[in-house]
Protein backbone atom coordinates (compact mmCIF):
# COMPACT_ATOMS: atom_id res chain seq x y z
CA UNK A 1 0.00 0.00 0.00
CA UNK A 2 3.09 2.48 0.93
CA UNK A 3 4.55 1.40 -2.67
CA UNK A 4 1.42 2.64 -4.36
CA UNK A 5 1.06 5.69 -2.48
CA UNK A 6 4.65 6.36 -3.19
CA UNK A 7 4.22 5.49 -6.84
CA UNK A 8 0.98 7.79 -7.40
CA UNK A 9 2.62 10.34 -5.75
CA UNK A 10 5.80 10.04 -8.03
CA UNK A 11 3.17 10.04 -11.07
CA UNK A 12 1.81 13.59 -10.12
CA UNK A 13 5.28 14.57 -9.70
CA UNK A 14 6.41 14.23 -12.98
CA UNK A 15 3.25 14.83 -14.30
CA UNK A 16 3.32 18.49 -12.89
CA UNK A 17 6.65 18.79 -14.03
CA UNK A 18 5.80 17.56 -17.45
CA UNK A 19 3.33 20.75 -17.45
CA UNK A 20 5.25 23.49 -15.99
CA UNK A 21 8.09 22.43 -18.86
CA UNK A 22 5.46 22.91 -21.53
CA UNK A 23 4.22 25.62 -20.36
CA UNK A 24 7.79 27.37 -19.88
CA UNK A 25 8.42 25.96 -23.55
CA UNK A 26 5.06 27.68 -25.11
CA UNK A 27 5.71 30.70 -23.15
CA UNK A 28 9.75 31.14 -24.28
CA UNK A 29 8.13 30.71 -28.02
CA UNK A 30 5.68 33.19 -27.48
CA UNK A 31 8.61 35.73 -26.14
CA UNK A 32 11.05 34.52 -29.04
CA UNK A 33 8.66 34.81 -32.00
CA UNK A 34 8.98 37.40 -34.94
CA UNK A 35 6.83 40.41 -34.29
CA UNK A 36 6.56 40.55 -38.15
CA UNK A 37 4.91 36.84 -38.20
CA UNK A 38 2.13 38.80 -36.01
CA UNK A 39 1.87 41.43 -38.48
CA UNK A 40 1.70 39.45 -40.88
CA UNK A 41 -1.59 36.99 -39.67
CA UNK A 42 -4.13 39.67 -38.55
CA UNK A 43 -7.49 40.02 -40.01
CA UNK A 44 -8.71 42.30 -42.20
CA UNK A 45 -10.39 44.22 -39.77
CA UNK A 46 -7.51 44.76 -37.81
CA UNK A 47 -5.32 45.61 -41.28
CA UNK A 48 -8.48 48.36 -41.34
CA UNK A 49 -7.62 49.62 -38.11
CA UNK A 50 -3.96 49.04 -38.30
CA UNK A 51 -3.82 50.96 -41.24
CA UNK A 52 -5.69 54.11 -39.91
CA UNK A 53 -3.11 54.13 -37.21
CA UNK A 54 -0.05 53.48 -39.41
CA UNK A 55 -1.20 56.57 -41.34
CA UNK A 56 -1.48 58.27 -38.03
CA UNK A 57 1.95 56.93 -37.06
CA UNK A 58 3.44 58.22 -40.70
CA UNK A 59 1.97 61.94 -39.88
CA UNK A 60 3.37 62.37 -36.77
CA UNK A 61 7.27 61.12 -38.32
CA UNK A 62 6.54 63.35 -40.48
CA UNK A 63 5.66 66.29 -38.24
CA UNK A 64 8.80 65.36 -36.33
CA UNK A 65 10.94 65.74 -39.48
CA UNK A 66 9.33 68.89 -40.20
CA UNK A 67 9.58 70.32 -36.26
CA UNK A 68 13.83 69.36 -36.90
CA UNK A 69 13.56 70.99 -39.93
CA UNK A 70 12.02 74.16 -38.74
CA UNK A 71 14.60 73.94 -35.46
CA UNK A 72 17.45 73.58 -37.54
CA UNK A 73 16.73 76.67 -40.23
CA UNK A 74 15.55 78.54 -37.36
CA UNK A 75 18.91 78.14 -35.10
CA UNK A 76 21.08 78.28 -38.65
CA UNK A 77 19.38 81.77 -39.04
CA UNK A 78 19.87 83.45 -35.36
CA UNK A 79 23.80 82.41 -36.16
CA UNK A 80 23.74 83.93 -39.05
CA UNK A 81 21.92 87.37 -37.66
CA UNK A 82 24.31 87.08 -34.64
CA UNK A 83 27.64 87.14 -36.73
CA UNK A 84 25.74 89.46 -38.78
CA UNK A 85 25.13 91.69 -35.83
CA UNK A 86 28.32 91.77 -34.38
CA UNK A 87 29.79 92.56 -38.04
CA UNK A 88 27.77 95.64 -38.23
CA UNK A 89 28.70 96.77 -35.14
CA UNK A 90 32.29 96.50 -36.16
CA UNK A 91 32.06 98.63 -39.64
CA UNK A 92 30.16 101.23 -37.92
CA UNK A 93 33.22 101.68 -35.79
CA UNK A 94 35.51 101.88 -38.44
CA UNK A 95 33.25 103.63 -40.32
CA UNK A 96 33.20 106.23 -37.55
CA UNK A 97 36.58 106.76 -36.82
CA UNK A 98 36.78 107.33 -40.88
CA UNK A 99 34.94 109.98 -40.33
CA UNK A 100 36.26 111.53 -37.71
CA UNK A 101 39.57 111.56 -39.54
CA UNK A 102 37.79 112.68 -42.61
CA UNK A 103 36.18 115.93 -40.58
CA UNK A 104 39.85 117.09 -39.24
CA UNK A 105 41.24 117.03 -42.82
CA UNK A 106 38.58 119.04 -44.06
CA UNK A 107 38.10 121.48 -41.15
CA UNK A 108 42.31 122.13 -41.66
CA UNK A 109 41.33 122.89 -45.54
CA UNK A 110 38.78 125.02 -43.91
CA UNK A 111 40.84 127.06 -41.59
CA UNK A 112 44.13 127.17 -44.58
CA UNK A 113 42.14 127.05 -47.85
CA UNK A 114 44.21 127.43 -51.32
CA UNK A 115 46.06 130.75 -50.41
CA UNK A 116 48.23 128.21 -47.81
CA UNK A 117 48.90 126.16 -50.82
CA UNK A 118 49.70 128.59 -52.98
CA UNK A 119 52.04 130.09 -50.03
CA UNK A 120 53.50 126.52 -49.64
CA UNK A 121 54.45 126.08 -53.44
CA UNK A 122 55.74 130.01 -53.98
CA UNK A 123 57.76 129.58 -50.73
CA UNK A 124 59.76 126.43 -52.68
CA UNK A 125 63.72 127.47 -52.79
CA UNK A 126 63.76 126.08 -56.46
CA UNK A 127 62.28 123.89 -59.04
CA UNK A 128 63.33 120.48 -57.43
CA UNK A 129 61.32 122.10 -53.93
CA UNK A 130 58.29 123.14 -55.92
CA UNK A 131 57.53 119.64 -57.80
CA UNK A 132 57.96 118.14 -54.17
CA UNK A 133 55.75 120.19 -52.49
CA UNK A 134 53.08 119.95 -55.46
CA UNK A 135 53.50 116.05 -55.55
CA UNK A 136 52.42 116.26 -51.76
CA UNK A 137 49.12 118.63 -52.23
CA UNK A 138 48.18 116.21 -54.81
CA UNK A 139 48.69 113.43 -52.92
CA UNK A 140 46.62 115.22 -49.83
CA UNK A 141 44.14 116.06 -52.38
CA UNK A 142 43.79 112.19 -53.63
CA UNK A 143 43.51 110.87 -50.51
CA UNK A 144 41.19 112.96 -49.66
CA UNK A 145 39.08 112.05 -52.63
CA UNK A 146 39.61 108.34 -51.97
CA UNK A 147 38.85 108.17 -47.97
CA UNK A 148 35.26 109.96 -49.47
CA UNK A 149 34.68 107.31 -51.99
CA UNK A 150 35.87 104.58 -49.33
CA UNK A 151 33.45 105.78 -47.05
CA UNK A 152 30.50 106.28 -49.24
CA UNK A 153 30.90 102.44 -50.58
CA UNK A 154 31.29 101.31 -46.47
CA UNK A 155 28.16 103.07 -45.44
CA UNK A 156 26.35 101.54 -48.96
CA UNK A 157 27.27 98.19 -47.70
CA UNK A 158 26.20 99.11 -44.23
CA UNK A 159 22.79 100.39 -45.43
CA UNK A 160 22.37 96.80 -47.27
CA UNK A 161 23.83 94.26 -44.27
CA UNK A 162 21.32 96.11 -42.25
CA UNK A 163 18.41 96.25 -44.70
CA UNK A 164 19.42 91.87 -44.70
CA UNK A 165 19.50 92.00 -41.04
CA UNK A 166 15.98 93.01 -41.12
CA UNK A 167 14.49 90.45 -43.82
CA UNK A 168 16.36 87.61 -42.02
CA UNK A 169 14.87 88.81 -38.62
CA UNK A 170 11.63 88.80 -39.80
CA UNK A 171 12.46 85.28 -41.73
CA UNK A 172 13.19 84.04 -38.16
CA UNK A 173 9.80 85.30 -36.86
CA UNK A 174 8.37 83.16 -39.20
CA UNK A 175 10.17 79.89 -39.00
CA UNK A 176 9.49 80.13 -35.43
CA UNK A 177 5.93 80.76 -35.99
CA UNK A 178 5.66 78.07 -38.14
CA UNK A 179 7.66 75.91 -35.96
CA UNK A 180 5.77 76.58 -33.13
CA UNK A 181 2.34 75.54 -35.61
CA UNK A 182 3.85 71.96 -36.46
CA UNK A 183 4.32 71.70 -32.98
CA UNK A 184 0.28 71.80 -32.17
CA UNK A 185 0.15 70.40 -35.21
CA UNK A 186 2.20 67.32 -33.78
CA UNK A 187 0.78 66.92 -30.53
CA UNK A 188 -3.19 67.24 -32.39
CA UNK A 189 -2.10 64.03 -34.37
CA UNK A 190 -0.56 62.62 -31.18
CA UNK A 191 -4.05 62.73 -29.36
CA UNK A 192 -6.07 61.89 -32.56
CA UNK A 193 -4.26 58.11 -32.49
CA UNK A 194 -4.73 58.15 -28.61
CA UNK A 195 -8.04 59.08 -28.86
CA UNK A 196 -8.64 56.66 -31.83
CA UNK A 197 -6.86 53.73 -29.44
CA UNK A 198 -8.83 54.81 -26.45
CA UNK A 199 -12.17 53.93 -28.76
CA UNK A 200 -10.84 50.47 -28.97
CA UNK A 201 -12.26 49.54 -25.61
CA UNK A 202 -10.96 46.46 -24.32
CA UNK A 203 -8.63 45.75 -28.37
CA UNK A 204 -7.14 49.03 -27.38
CA UNK A 205 -3.65 47.42 -25.75
CA UNK A 206 -3.64 45.02 -28.25
CA UNK A 207 -3.72 47.47 -31.07
CA UNK A 208 -0.85 49.58 -29.44
CA UNK A 209 1.20 46.27 -29.46
CA UNK A 210 0.32 45.80 -32.70
CA UNK A 211 1.24 49.33 -33.65
CA UNK A 212 4.12 49.26 -31.76
CA UNK A 213 5.20 46.31 -34.00
CA UNK A 214 4.94 48.33 -37.33
CA UNK A 215 6.63 51.33 -36.18
CA UNK A 216 9.18 49.33 -35.17
CA UNK A 217 9.30 47.49 -38.39
CA UNK A 218 9.24 50.55 -40.26
CA UNK A 219 11.99 52.33 -38.63
CA UNK A 220 14.00 48.68 -39.26
CA UNK A 221 13.22 49.71 -43.07
CA UNK A 222 14.33 52.92 -43.15
CA UNK A 223 17.65 51.98 -41.37
CA UNK A 224 18.31 49.85 -44.65
CA UNK A 225 17.01 52.16 -47.15
CA UNK A 226 19.67 55.14 -45.40
CA UNK A 227 22.01 54.17 -48.02
CA UNK A 228 20.87 51.98 -50.49
CA UNK A 229 20.52 54.49 -53.42
CA UNK A 230 24.58 55.12 -53.30
CA UNK A 231 25.14 50.99 -53.11
CA UNK A 232 22.42 50.36 -55.86
CA UNK A 233 24.46 52.69 -57.97
CA UNK A 234 27.50 51.36 -57.29
CA UNK A 235 26.12 47.41 -57.74
CA UNK A 236 25.44 48.57 -61.50
CA UNK A 237 28.70 50.15 -62.20
CA UNK A 238 30.76 47.69 -60.72
CA UNK A 239 28.56 44.56 -62.15
CA UNK A 240 29.76 42.52 -65.41
CA UNK A 241 27.50 43.74 -67.03
CA UNK A 242 28.58 44.55 -70.73
CA UNK A 243 27.41 45.96 -73.98
CA UNK A 244 25.73 42.51 -74.72
CA UNK A 245 23.12 42.99 -72.09
CA UNK A 246 22.11 45.99 -73.50
CA UNK A 247 21.13 44.23 -76.71
CA UNK A 248 21.57 47.32 -79.26
CA UNK A 249 20.41 47.73 -82.41
CA UNK A 250 21.24 49.90 -85.19
CA UNK A 251 17.96 51.98 -86.38
CA UNK A 252 17.54 54.83 -88.96
CA UNK A 253 19.50 57.80 -87.01
CA UNK A 254 19.08 56.08 -83.58
CA UNK A 255 19.90 53.05 -81.79
CA UNK A 256 17.33 50.76 -79.62
CA UNK A 257 18.42 48.80 -76.93
CA UNK A 258 17.13 46.87 -73.72
CA UNK A 259 17.89 45.29 -71.01
CA UNK A 260 15.83 42.61 -69.48
CA UNK A 261 13.89 42.44 -66.07
CA UNK A 262 16.09 39.32 -65.00
CA UNK A 263 19.23 40.49 -66.50
CA UNK A 264 18.51 43.58 -63.89
CA UNK A 265 17.23 41.45 -60.81
CA UNK A 266 20.80 39.23 -61.58
CA UNK A 267 22.86 42.33 -61.03
CA UNK A 268 21.12 42.89 -57.40
CA UNK A 269 21.05 39.51 -56.73
CA UNK A 270 24.97 38.59 -57.04
CA UNK A 271 25.85 41.91 -54.89
CA UNK A 272 26.68 41.14 -51.28
CA UNK A 273 25.61 44.63 -50.29
CA UNK A 274 22.40 45.14 -51.26
CA UNK A 275 19.53 43.33 -49.51
CA UNK A 276 16.99 40.95 -51.48
CA UNK A 277 14.93 43.42 -54.21
CA UNK A 278 13.14 41.86 -56.84
CA UNK A 279 12.33 44.27 -59.76
CA UNK A 280 9.14 43.62 -61.75
CA UNK A 281 8.66 45.89 -65.10
CA UNK A 282 5.19 46.18 -66.69
CA UNK A 283 3.52 48.88 -69.63
CA UNK A 284 4.45 51.89 -67.89
CA UNK A 285 5.35 50.70 -64.40
CA UNK A 286 8.34 49.63 -62.47
CA UNK A 287 7.66 47.62 -59.06
CA UNK A 288 9.93 46.73 -56.70
CA UNK A 289 9.53 44.15 -54.22
CA UNK A 290 11.51 43.86 -50.33
CA UNK A 291 10.04 40.25 -49.51
CA UNK A 292 11.90 40.26 -46.13
CA UNK A 293 10.26 43.63 -45.47
CA UNK A 294 7.25 42.98 -46.47
CA UNK A 295 7.72 46.63 -48.87
CA UNK A 296 6.24 46.97 -52.19
CA UNK A 297 7.39 49.91 -53.90
CA UNK A 298 6.25 50.73 -57.64
CA UNK A 299 6.98 54.36 -59.79
CA UNK A 300 8.44 55.18 -63.40
CA UNK A 301 11.52 55.36 -64.99
CA UNK A 302 13.36 58.57 -66.65
CA UNK A 303 16.07 59.94 -67.94
CA UNK A 304 18.76 62.59 -66.33
CA UNK A 305 21.31 64.08 -67.95
CA UNK A 306 21.26 62.24 -70.94
CA UNK A 307 23.09 59.23 -69.78
CA UNK A 308 21.16 58.18 -66.30
CA UNK A 309 18.67 56.31 -65.93
CA UNK A 310 16.44 57.38 -62.93
CA UNK A 311 14.03 55.27 -61.06
CA UNK A 312 11.36 57.51 -59.50
CA UNK A 313 9.56 56.11 -56.62
CA UNK A 314 6.07 57.10 -56.62
CA UNK A 315 3.57 54.90 -54.32
CA UNK A 316 4.18 52.04 -52.15
CA UNK A 317 2.78 49.13 -49.34
CA UNK A 318 4.09 48.43 -46.11
CA UNK A 319 2.37 45.02 -44.89
CA UNK A 320 -0.39 46.41 -47.62
CA UNK A 321 -0.47 49.22 -46.11
CA UNK A 322 -0.49 52.18 -48.14
CA UNK A 323 2.67 54.50 -47.37
CA UNK A 324 2.20 58.30 -47.51
CA UNK A 325 4.45 60.40 -49.87
CA UNK A 326 5.85 61.95 -47.21
CA UNK A 327 7.02 58.26 -46.11
CA UNK A 328 8.36 57.51 -49.54
CA UNK A 329 10.62 60.55 -49.08
CA UNK A 330 11.95 59.78 -46.02
CA UNK A 331 12.89 56.14 -47.53
CA UNK A 332 14.73 57.93 -50.75
CA UNK A 333 16.22 61.18 -48.85
CA UNK A 334 19.86 60.33 -49.99
CA UNK A 335 18.35 59.71 -53.33
CA UNK A 336 16.79 57.58 -56.22
CA UNK A 337 17.86 54.79 -57.62
CA UNK A 338 20.25 55.98 -60.43
CA UNK A 339 21.77 53.58 -63.30
CA UNK A 340 24.86 55.95 -65.21
CA UNK A 341 24.75 53.69 -68.72
CA UNK A 342 27.82 56.08 -69.80
CA UNK A 343 30.28 54.28 -67.78
CA UNK A 344 28.78 50.76 -69.42
CA UNK A 345 28.38 51.27 -72.57
CA UNK A 346 30.66 54.22 -73.30
CA UNK A 347 29.17 58.12 -74.50
CA UNK A 348 25.96 57.95 -75.10
CA UNK A 349 22.80 60.14 -75.35
CA UNK A 350 19.59 58.48 -74.26
CA UNK A 351 16.51 59.93 -75.79
CA UNK A 352 13.92 58.25 -74.68
CA UNK A 353 13.15 55.30 -72.31
CA UNK A 354 10.19 53.16 -71.85
CA UNK A 355 9.00 50.27 -69.40
CA UNK A 356 7.84 47.19 -71.16
CA UNK A 357 6.30 43.80 -70.26
CA UNK A 358 9.92 42.34 -68.59
CA UNK A 359 11.89 44.85 -69.80
CA UNK A 360 13.04 48.65 -70.21
CA UNK A 361 13.00 49.38 -73.86
CA UNK A 362 15.32 52.79 -74.54
CA UNK A 363 16.50 55.29 -77.61
CA UNK A 364 20.03 56.19 -77.90
CA UNK A 365 21.44 58.79 -80.91
CA UNK A 366 24.03 57.35 -82.85
CA UNK A 367 27.39 56.98 -81.70
CA UNK A 368 28.93 58.74 -84.44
Amino acid sequence: MVKLKRYITGLVLIVCFALVFTAAVSGQTEINSDPRQSLEDISMEEKAVLEELFFLSQEIDEMNRRVEELSKESESIAREISLMETDISKRQEQYDLQLGVLEKVLVSYQKKGMTSYLETLLSSENLTDFIKRLNIIQELSRNTGEMLNSMEEEKNKLISQRETLISNKALLETKKAELENAIIEKQKLKLEQEDYLDSLTEKKEHYRSQLNKLDQAWSEVKALFSNISAEFSRAFGESDLSADDFNLQMEFLTVKGFITEARFNDVIKKDKKLPEMIFDMDPGMIQLEVPEKHLLLSGNIVVENGSILKIEITDGTFYGMKLEKASIDELFRDGHFFIDLSGLIGNITIKSVELKDGYIEFRLNPFF
